[in-house]
């Protein structure tokens, strides 16, 4: 049963927190649970089904697999995989591990259950994990950023739980099902409250200060997994009728962040601000679509960004500085090659997964928005023209065994991806707009300034929320 992909890594993750002196155990619990999962998804290929756990009626919890939990599911385990391979030559402590594990299952938990409660109770232990992983260097940055996400996701989820109360009021259930006969006003709160960790520009800003100052292998969860999470929510909620008037607010909402988030990652000059930048725009182009090509595109961004902060994190840890300039000469090429072929797919080259999801996406998409879709993909080849064009240096060092197969991993999950869905009928557009991005690169690199950043101080980002809050409530007035 499917409830396992959950359950396994949530009982080995506690023990793991029980046996936490024993570091090797912990890793073997996590691995163990990697593996269980992935072995759960491989079984259940092909499957769609809805239970209710529980003789309970009407509060019994709802759990389902179909095609649209399968690219999220898909994208934790990989990613998991991937950040744990890398961790193994590093001195993190059996905590470490046992937090991956209960991240696994808890991820694992949200992108199965069927039940308006669970989706927070669930989502708010992955949130609470991650609160812990970011803060995790015990550096003062970190704490900060925690703690920032902390008191905005708090002020978010309280709108959430006020519009699935009101759910129960008229239905009593809190089975997704429920939203078929519902309001506006607890759609819009339940709209509200989710935003908040989308990693949408304006609504999660929080988010440049925990993926840029987190340590190496929590950035791939934060961008790659977690705010997936409302990508994935957003998706499976659009299919019931009263979320159908939110469309076209999630398509602005969506291009706009697309277009806002390259812009400030073009102007940004260390490496891992300008990835987290662009998960505001690759969240854009999430949004704007809300359907099953953007769920494949969530898949695709979990891959190639967390091989992009996995390798940009690597870099810095070795060379003690993000800017890239000063990264020129210094790069080896076992290191330039992860970054050149994450570049690749962000910016849609041909035969990677990055090219087949998004141009799904861009297919899908009509009007004003596609234009600006169009715009934040140029935007993007001109941020990643960055890491493309660094100079390598000529030492020819090897590096761990453990990260040349979590790059591997994902490389192999990049192009297979890529190759498997390959379509010949978007490789001119592809090319079209490589082309554009690259001569821009060169035409306009040296007027890049970074922006301010008034929009991610805590008070203005409160502002800012409660203001999106009051403009939606006009909605429905």
């Amino acid at each position: 049963m499917i409830l396992y992909i959950s359950l396994i890594p949530l009982f080995l993750g506690g023990l793991s927190l029980i046996l936490n002196r024993y570091r090797k155990i912990t890793i073997t619990l996590t691995f163990v649970s990697l593996i269980s999962s992935a072995l759960i998804l491989i079984l259940n290929i092909g499957n769609s089904y809805e239970t209710v756990i529980g003789n309970w009626g009407t509060l019994g919890i709802s759990i389902g697999y179909d095609e649209i939990a399968l690219p999220f599911l898909l994208a934790v385990v990989v990613v998991l995989f991937a950040v744990t391979l890398n961790s193994l030559h590093k001195d993190y402590d059996g905590i470490f591990y046992a937090l991956i594990t209960l991240l696994l299952g808890s991820l694992n938990a949200v992108f199965i259950t069927r039940d308006l409660f669970n989706v927070y109770v669930t989502f708010e232990l992955a949130s609470i994990i991650s609160f812990i992983l970011i803060a995790y260097g015990r550096k003062g940055k970190q704490i900060w950023a925690s703690l920032k996400y902390m008191l905005i996701s708090a002020l978010g989820f309280n709108f959430y739980l006020i519009g699935i109360g009101l759910v129960y009021m008229r239905n009593g259930t809190f089975s997704f099902s429920a939203m078929d006969n519902m309001d506006k006003l607890p759609a819009m709160l339940i709209f509200v409250g989710l935003s908040v960790k989308s990693g949408l520009f304006l609504l999660s800003m929080w988010l440049p200060d925990a993926h840029a100052n987190a340590i190496t292998e929590i950035s791939p969860i934060l961008s790659g997994l977690m705010v997936k999470i409302e990508d994935y929510l957003v998706i499976r909620f659009l299919q019931y009728s009263s979320f159908e008037w939110l469309r076209g607010v999630y398509l602005i909402v969506g291009s706009a962040s697309a277009v806002a988030g390259v812009i400030f990652a073009m102007n940004a000059r260390k490496a891992k601000n300008i990835l987290a930048y662009h998960t505001f725009s690759q969240i854009g182009f999430i949004i704007a679509a809300s359907n099953i090509a953007a769920a494949w595109h969530a898949f695709s961004h979990a891959v190639f960004k967390g091989l992009l902060f996995m390798t940009a994190g690597n870099i810095y840890e070795r060379l003690g500085t993000q800017n890239i300039k000063e990264w020129n000469g210094k790069v080896r090429l076992r290191e330039y090659i992860p970054l050149l072929v994450g570049s690749a797919a962000i910016a849609g080259a041909p035969l990677t997964s990055g090219f087949v999801t998004k141009n799904g996406i861009m297919d899908s998409i009509v009007g004003p928005a596609k234009y600006l879709l169009v715009i934040a993909s140029v935007g993007t080849v001109i941020s990643f023209a960055k890491f493309v064009f660094i100079r390598t240096s000529k030492e020819r060092t090897q590096l761990p065994w453990n990260v040349m197969l979590a790059y591997a991993i994902m490389i192999f999950t990049i192009f297979a991806h890529g190759i498997i869905e390959f379509d010949s009928h978007y490789v001119l557009d592809a090319l079209v707009m490589i082309a554009a991005g690259i001569p821009l690169y060169f035409m306009v690199r040296k007027s890049f300034r970074p922006l301010p950043k008034t929009f991610e101080r805590l008070d203005n980002a409160l502002l800012i929320y409660l203001i999106f809050f009051a403009i939606m409530l006009t909605f429905i007035i």
